[in-house]
């Protein structure tokens, strides 16, 4: 029994989504063990302990969510809803992309109280996706306006501003708040400028 081409491709684009999920779901899992559970393997609670993870969990949350959510879509636009030829190898190469991603999120997620080591991961992270969307852009896009292009842009302002304030002499206690800051602002301009992306039906209810 053979399937068609279409039914091949969402069955691809399935797969890896499934293995994105995988790890994004552990580096979450051990984000939340990191925060909250003691040296001594308990539960702990206490203010003490939540404060110094907070700040580098908040900020990895605030990223993970729209990488995740980002990651569905743009293999959906990509793949499944545009028309069109698809590149050879386009998929895997999004697929080593992503999984390189989310490996940098497991360790974000791992080292929430090992200073600053959190947030140079999500650096790289989006350091990594900028560069993945300028080539995916020519590769899925060339010619035309696109999620990635938009993604990009938003990388490098928050980038460059998170590397100014490691860079910036003040204590190094008081930058995990505001690189948190800067997570969050990232994230929030990313769902207000791409909310039609994100939410393709919602904005088609809102148009009608």
């Amino acid at each position: 029994m053979s399937i068609d081409r279409s039914k091949a491709i969402e069955r691809s684009v399935d797969s890896v989504a499934q293995i994105y999920a995988i790890v994004i779901g552990l580096a979450l899992t051990v984000s939340v063990q990191t925060l909250v559970v003691g040296t001594n393997g308990a539960v702990d609670l206490s203010c003490a302990r939540l404060l110094t993870g907070t700040p580098a969990f908040v900020a990895f949350l605030f990223t993970l969510v729209p990488f995740w959510h980002g990651m569905n879509r743009h293999l959906d636009r990509s793949y499944l809803e545009k028309g069109g030829h698809v590149a050879h190898g386009a998929l895997l190469f999004d697929c080593a992309v992503f999984f390189i991603e989310a490996s940098f999120l497991l360790i974000a997620g791992w080292s929430l109280r090992a200073g600053l080591v959190s947030f140079y991961c999500i650096g790289l992270v989006l350091l990594i996706d900028t560069i993945w969307g300028s080539i995916s852009h020519q590769i899925h896009f060339r010619g035309q306006k696109s999620h990635v292009v938009r993604w990009a842009i938003i990388n490098i302002v928050a980038g460059c501003t998170a590397f100014l304030i490691v860079i910036v002499k003040f204590p190094i206690e008081d930058k995990p708040p505001v690189l948190m800051v800067v997570a969050i602002v990232r994230s929030i301009v990313d769902y207000w400028l791409g909310w039609s992306f994100y939410f393709p039906h919602s904005a088609a209810r809102v148009a009608s």
